[in-house]
Order: C-alpha cells, then sequence, then structure tokens
C-alpha cells in the first residue's frame, strides 16, 4: 500500500474514532449533569433544605470518602493530559483495560462539587481508546501517538465546542525549544488527519444532543461592544491584572501542593479535607464550586447586578479552590474554572472603571490563562469559543504578551507555569 492510500484509510479510521470519542465524552458529561442536579438541586428540594452548612459538609465529605477510597484502591486518577502523554512516550500505548475505573475517577470530584472541569479525565479515555483500536490494527510507536493526538484534538473540540481548540493545541508547541514533531507523517497532513477527528467528534456530539438532550460548552459573549481608545486605554492595567491573578494562582498551586506533601500517602485523609475545604468555601461562597461553566452564563447577563468584592472575593476563593482540589487529589481540569475567574475579575474591574464589560473580560481573560499555559495561540482558540470573531486582536495582543512575560515559577524551557498539579493546559 502507497503512502497516500495509507494516508486516506488513517484519515478515515481517525474520523471514526473522532465519533466514538465524542460519543464517549457526551456520555460522561450526560452523567456528570445527571449526577450534578440530583446532589444539589432535586435532593436539597425532596428534603425541605435551603442553604445548609450542614448539608454541604455531608455531600462534600461522602464525595471526599468515595474518591479518597477509590484512589486507595486503584491509585491517582485520572491523570491529566501532560500524564497521559508521559506514559505513551515511556512505554508506547496507555493502558486500557481499566477505562471504567478512570471514568468513574474523573466523575465524582466533578458531580460532589469540586472547582474542576472535565477535560482531565476525558483524556486519559480517550487515550485508552486510541491505544485499543491501534493494538487490534496492530498499529506501534509514531502510529500510536499519531492516533493518540487526533483522538486528543476530537476530544479538545467537543468539550469545548471549539474544533479550532483542539487541532490548534496539538499543533502549537509547548515552550519555544519545542518544534513541530515529524512523526508519521507531515505537519500540513496532520492537520487533515485532526480535522478528520474533530468533525467525527462533533458530528457525534451533534446526533446525541439533538436525539437524546444536553449540551456543554461555554456560553458566548453577544457582537455588541464597544471597541475603541476608551477602551483600549485600560489595556495596560488590564494585563497587569490578569498577570497578578495568574501569580497568585501559582503561588496558591505550590502552597497547597506543599501541604498535602507533609501529609504521605494519606489519600482518604487527604481528600476528607478536600471535601472539607469545597464545603465551606462553597458554603460561605457559592460561586466558587464546580466548573463555572454554567455560572457565567448567569454573570454574562447579570453581571452589572452584583457588586465588585463579591466578584473579586469569588474569583480568589475560586482560584484558590482550583488548586486545593487538584493537590489533594480531586483531579480534574482547570481551564473552566479560570475562564471564570477571569470573568469575575474582568466584569468587577469594568464595574470599577465604567468600561465595555466583554472587553475588560476579554483582555483579562487572555493575560490570566496565558500567562499560566504559555500557549497564546492556544489560548485565543480556547476564547474564540465564547467570545466574537470581532475580538480577535485584544485577545491576541493580550495573550502574546502575557505568556512572553517570564514567570518566577516556570521551569526553565517549559510551558508550564505552574498550574496547580496540571501542566499547562491543564486537563
Amino acid at each position: 500500500m502507497n503512502k497516500t492510500a495509507s494516508i486516506f484509510l488513517f484519515c478515515i479510521l481517525t474520523t471514526i474514532l473522532g465519533f466514538i470519542a465524542g460519543s464517549a465524552v457526551w456520555f460522561v458529561l450526560h452523567l456528570i449533569n445527571l449526577g450534578t442536579d440530583a446532589l444539589w438541586t432535586y435532593l436539597p428540594q425532596a428534603m425541605g433544605i435551603g442553604h445548609s452548612l450542614p448539608y454541604f459538609l455531608a455531600v462534600c465529605l461522602l464525595g471526599g470518602l468515595l474518591i479518597g477510597l477509590w484512589q486507595r484502591q486503584f491509585g491517582l486518577l485520572p491523570d491529566n493530559m501532560e500524564e497521559v502523554i508521559g506514559k505513551i512516550k515511556a512505554n508506547g500505548t496507555y493502558p486500557y483495560n481499566r477505562l471504567h475505573i478512570i471514568a468513574v475517577a474523573a466523575i465524582l470530584p466533578l458531580i460532589f462539587g469540586g472547582a474542576l472541569g472535565p477535560e482531565a479525565g476525558l483524556t486519559g479515555l480517550v487515550a485508552g481508546l486510541c491505544c485499543c483500536i491501534g493494538d487490534r490494527l496492530k498499529y506501534k510507536g509514531d502510529q500510536v501517538a499519531a492516533l493518540t493526538e487526533a483522538g486528543f484534538a476530537a476530544t479538545l473540540g467537543v468539550i469545548f465546542h471549539a474544533p479550532l481548540f483542539g487541532i490548534v493545541h496539538q499543533l502549537e508547541p509547548d515552550n519555544r525549544e519545542e518544534h513541530y514533531r515529524q512523526k508519521l507523517v507531515s505537519k500540513k497532513t496532520r492537520i487533515i488527519i485532526y480535522c478528520c477527528g474533530v468533525l467525527g467528534a462533533m458530528v457525534a456530539f451533534a446526533l446525541l444532543n439533538s436525539s437524546l438532550g444536553g449540551s456543554g460548552g461555554l456560553p458566548r459573549f453577544g457582537f455588541e461592544h464597544a471597541i475603541g481608545l476608551k477602551q483600549w486605554m485600560w489595556f495596560i492595567p488590564l494585563l497587569a491584572l490578569g498577570i497578578v491573578a495568574a501569580l497568585y494562582y501559582q503561588v496558591i498551586a505550590r502552597f497547597t501542593r506543599f501541604l498535602r506533601g507533609k501529609l504521605g500517602d494519606r489519600p482518604i485523609i487527604s481528600c476528607l479535607i478536600a471535601g472539607a475545604v469545597v464545603a465551606v468555601c462553597g458554603y460561605l461562597v457559592p460561586l466558587s464550586m464546580f466548573s463555572g461553566e454554567h455560572q457565567l452564563e448567569t454573570l454574562i447577563y447579570g453581571w452589572e447586578n452584583m457588586t465588585i468584592p463579591v466578584m473579586v472575593l469569588s474569583a480568589a476563593v475560586k482560584l484558590f479552590l482550583i488548586n486545593a482540589c487538584i493537590s489533594f487529589g480531586w483531579k480534574g481540569g482547570n481551564i473552566f474554572p479560570i475562564i471564570y475567574s477571569a470573568a469575575l475579575l474582568g466584569y468587577s474591574f469594568a464595574l470599577l472603571t465604567g468600561m465595555d464589560g466583554a472587553f475588560a473580560v476579554a483582555i483579562l481573560t487572555a493575560s490570566l490563562y496565558a500567562y499560566i499555559m504559555r500557549k497564546p495561540v492556544t489560548v485565543v482558540a480556547v476564547l474564540l469559543l465564547c467570545f466574537p470573531v470581532t475580538y480577535i486582536l485584544p485577545l491576541l495582543v493580550s495573550a502574546f504578551v502575557a505568556s512572553r512575560i517570564p514567570s518566577p515559577f516556570a521551569p526553565k524551557g517549559k510551558g508550564d507555569a505552574g498550574a496547580g498539579g496540571d501542566a499547562a493546559p491543564s486537563v
């Protein structure tokens, strides 16, 4: 079989794989939504319980106990994307004999209120599926890596409803020293392969949504906004605030990891502590819980009715809670909650100065996220899923400037800037 035919068949395979990955992602997200609604809406209503600290503690401590027991039995799961890729590089494959175990580990922290996103566990699930299919087809080495990368592109594309994000993330280097990898095929052909994977995933997700209901992804800001000198005059203060927030996030990441290290190998106690922290923070600052995906829509349409102290406090506590969860064993992604925290800070700045709220959020979100992630093109790709394309200039400028400012917490030559247990992007 010649190379062209081989690539064509590989594209067909990645399209099918993308469809499978999209279906798996939809079912996991649907289970998370059902579990969250049951614990935090239907059960309290049935019991006639309002905003109650005892209920928060009972639910979150139960979650901590279940997560801790699961970890003691099966290990610290789920792996984030960098851990998944590391295992594939080291072993040439990723274990797929316990995908159900990874799925449970990914779901539990989210339904019990953790300030986490779903992307971490889902990438491990998809990697296992890719390696399983690769083994059946007797693929090895670079072929399995290419298949897995296409699966990652599909997964990220459907999780964030942003096909461009899934593709760009797989192509943009993790740091300045890393070059585009020439593996199974050239970069141009890999783009086609990634597109096939994302296409299959988006079709599966759309079909399941239309037939069974359910949705995911961040809400979008409206096209109506103000851009001009009056807005750009606040660029430097917003950029600085975003970087300060990112530094705060990184300091908290180191602090919570330090505290976790003092506990030693005690997963149950660690996860119970995380549960208690989630409960207290959630009770005192309700906006600090969960990923922020659904909360962002409420914020977009109601931020002018909120107060600056509430928004700033909520953002600070949420950035703390992301790291507390990850460091103490409630593993998950950080992209959704970071974006929500940045939106809170951006809107509070807009209330303070009277500038356009969406413009403030765009600058602050791009600068905060890019400073942590160090991959500006990927940052813009994911933020375009919730910002109109007319915001491309402020997003690009903010992301590129912030990513070029040195971080005292970034290991030399690496892209990770100390992101709470997850290398950038934390997935």
